[in-house]
């Protein structure tokens, strides 16, 4: 992602500015994060494409097999936390629907 950028990109929830936090910077940015600056939203940057999902566990979800892919091209060990705790919500959240579904809720 280029730096240049955050200029034109806001929050997809509230439509603020957002803020940059860099952890990788070759010509362009490699990993980091965007934070909004009004609704605190996260959202992570990637081998220099910034995810704008307003719920990165729910983008996670319809993509598990990339979250591997993307958690072992990860650098950062800040950006590595962010992808496994979005996981784990992921998997506590399947863990209670396959629950209800097993009491016949």
């Amino acid at each position: 992602m280029l730096e240049s950028s955050i200029e034109f990109i806001r929050c997809v929830r509230c439509g603020s500015k957002l803020e940059l936090d860099v952890f990788k910077y070759g010509k362009e940015i490699e990993e980091g994060f965007l934070k909004c600056t009004n609704c605190n939203l996260i959202f992570p940057i990637i081998e220099k494409i910034p995810i704008l999902w307003d719920d990165f566990s729910e983008y996670l979800s319809h993509r598990k097999i990339l979250c591997g892919i993307i958690y072992k091209s990860i650098i950062s060990e800040k950006l590595k936390k962010f992808v496994r705790s979005s996981y784990q919500k992921l998997a506590n959240s399947m863990m209670i629907e396959l629950l209800l579904k097993n009491v016949g809720l």
